[in-house]
Order: C-alpha cells, then structure tokens, then sequence
C-alpha cells in the first residue's frame, strides 16, 4: 500500500506518497531546469528525506526562487540546524506547492464562473436586440410599402432593406456563436468543479482527503452557534496494516482500505463526514453530535470492521480478522483545531497502547 503520508505508528508502512495533486507551471527552459536539477540532487543528499518526486518538487522550488514563503521557511530551518526530514518535507510540499496550486485552480474557476455570467448576458441582450430589430425592421417596411413614392425612391428603400436584412442576419450568426460559446464554457465549468471535487477526494477509497477534512471542519467551527453539540471527530487506525502489507502485497492492502472505508460510510449519515487523514487513517467528523454518540458511533464501527470478512485471490481465501483502533473527542468551545485532533490523536494512541482493536475517548 502506498500511504499519502508517513506515520509515527508501529503499525504504519514504510512508504510514504503525497498526491501530488493539481499541477503547478513551470516556466523554466530545458537548460535551466537541467541546472536546477544539478543543484538539487547534492542538497538532497545532504538531508534525511527519501529522494522521491515529492522532495524533489520542493526544492526544485526553492532554488527556483519563485516560491518566497517555500524559501524563507526552508532558510529558517537550516540556519536552525533543522534536518529536512521526510515529515518536513510533505508538510512543506503541501503548505507552499499542493495549497498554492489547488487555490490557484480555485481561482480560475471563480474567474471563468464571471466570465460564463458576463457571455450569458451578453448573448441574451444580443438575441433580444436581433429579435426586436427585425420586428421594427419589418414593420418599417411595411408602412413604406403601404406609402408608395417616386419610382427613385423605392430602388433606395430596396437597397437600405437589403443592408437592413444582411445587418440583422449578421446579428443573429453572433447572437448563435454567443450562445455556442456560453454552451462550451458552461461545459468547461462543469469540468472545473469536478476538479474541485476530486481535489479534496482521495482517489483510491473515494471518501474525502485530508484536504477535505481540513477544509469542512474548519468551515463548520466558523458557522458554530452557541450551545449547539459538537462536533466531535473520530480517529481511527487500522492495526498492523505493514503486516498485511508484506504478508499479502499493496495490491491487497489497497483492496483493504477501500473495504474499511466502505464499512465506515456504511455507519454514518447525514451531514457525517469520512475522510482519509493519512495512510492507513481515517477520521469521521460528526456535526452536532457530543462525545457520548461519537463514541456509540465510533464502537459501531468498531465492531463492523471486526465482522467483516475479506476474500482475495481466484479461490476467494479468506483473510483474517481486519481490526482498528479508535480514539474519540469532541470540539470544546473556543478549542483550537490542533488540539481537538491531538486530544483525539492521544486517545487513538492509548487504543493501541492498550490492546488495540478498542475505542478510546479523550478528556
């Protein structure tokens, strides 16, 4: 299994993968490019981090020198003496390069959603013109007809009728290509807000990333009213998910997280949220629930996973029990986010401290 991000678990695999999400331009010419990989590799070998795309793609930024925050806070650490480790390095990736590209799309589409508006508009007024024109066009000619005139002046209405017709059949291929291209960019947006979906959804288990998570909760402590229950999150971690990995193959162990994800969404409801937060983890935020019925939710879940069976292979072999451990807390008015995931992030740990295959509530 190839885990977005490593974990201090005993249990957690060794390898570790951001996704590298929506994709940054670089401008860079070949020959320039080439020489900021020569500069890279000796500065990554000089850290504790594994020489994977994702640090690469940091420091690749760094000495690109587009990146200011990404810079300053590389220099910080080390002028500290700080060792970039792996941890470090998919902190700085996601803060300075995953961020920055996902709002950067975020603000295309908001932009291309105003321009949508503004074609709208325009094709609108434009076929209401064309309409009301030819309908004065038409009346006009009608009332010159019914007039008569020196044979002279008729060879010139024909004439100015003739401009007259070409004019509006020139308005109305316009008004139809407006129309044409608000269809297309109305398509394109659709295409656009899918990507903001998919960037806060995690590909393989098809539940919501940590961006996701991050994203959702933090909008629902803003519109918090007083007094109301919640919300509490639920952590949980799968157990000895390496073992499974090194004894059945990452094509198994994916095939096992997208199992445990179904068999959590299959406990939730409503407004309830499931994520992956990383790895082998997942969190479950409950809107407007307190900590007791977190933690009814969370044994439901519990015992779900514990109860299920797992086939693979062509003979279906039944795979043993599948357990997770859970820790449990709920939000207290004025908590940072930090540490309401800490206290639940504690309480994981004392799950698995204490046996494992358990649900813990924090204080």
């Amino acid at each position: 299994m190839n885990g977005l991000q490593s974990s201090p678990d005993p249990d957690a695999g060794s390898d570790s993968q951001e996704t590298l999400g929506p994709h940054m331009h670089y401008p860079d010419s070949k020959d320039r490019s080439a020489e900021l990989l020569r500069l890279a590799i000796p500065m990554m070998a000089q850290q504790p981090a594994p020489l994977h795309p994702i640090t690469y793609a940091v420091w690749y930024d760094y000495l690109a020198g587009r990146n200011a925050d990404l810079r300053a806070e590389v220099d910080s650490a080390r002028a500290n003496g700080v060792p970039l480790s792996d941890e470090l390095v998919h902190t700085l990736y996601r803060r300075h390069i995953l961020d920055a590209a996902t709002n950067a799309a975020h603000q295309v589409s908001d932009g291309l959603r105003a321009v949508i508006d503004e074609v709208g508009q325009t094709a609108s007024a434009t076929g209401e013109r064309v309409t009301e024109f030819t309908a004065a066009l038409q009346a006009k000619s009608g009332r010159i007809a019914s007039l008569g005139g020196p044979a002279g002046l008729g060879a010139e209405i024909d004439a100015l009728l003739s401009d007259s017709r070409d004019t509006g059949a020139s308005l109305a291929v316009l008004s139809q290509r407006l129309l044409s291209a608000t269809a297309e960019l109305e398509k394109l947006r659709t295409e656009l807000d899918l990507v903001k979906v998919q960037a806060t959804m995690d590909s393989l288990t098809g539940v919501a990333n940590r961006r996701g998570f991050d994203e959702t909760i933090e909008q629902l402590l803003r519109e918090q009213a007083p007094g109301q229950a919640g919300p509490s999150v639920v952590l949980i971690d799968l157990d000895h998910f390496k073992q499974i990995n090194d004894q059945y193959g990452h094509v198994f162990g994916d095939t096992v997280l997208k199992s445990v994800a179904l068999a959590i969404r299959s406990c939730v409801k409503g407004r309830d949220l499931v994520a992956r937060y990383g790895g082998e983890e997942f969190v479950v935020l409950l809107p407007g629930t307190a900590l007791a019925g977190a933690g009814a939710l969370a044994e439901q879940i519990r015992t779900t996973i514990a109860g299920a069976r797992i086939r693979r292979g062509a003979n279906h072999e039944t795979v043993g029990n599948i357990t997770v451990s859970l820790g449990v807390a709920c939000w207290k008015p004025g908590e940072a986010l930090e540490t309401l995931i800490d206290r639940a992030d504690q309480a994981l740990y004392r799950s698995k401290r204490e046996g494992r295959n358990r649900v813990t509530t924090g204080n």
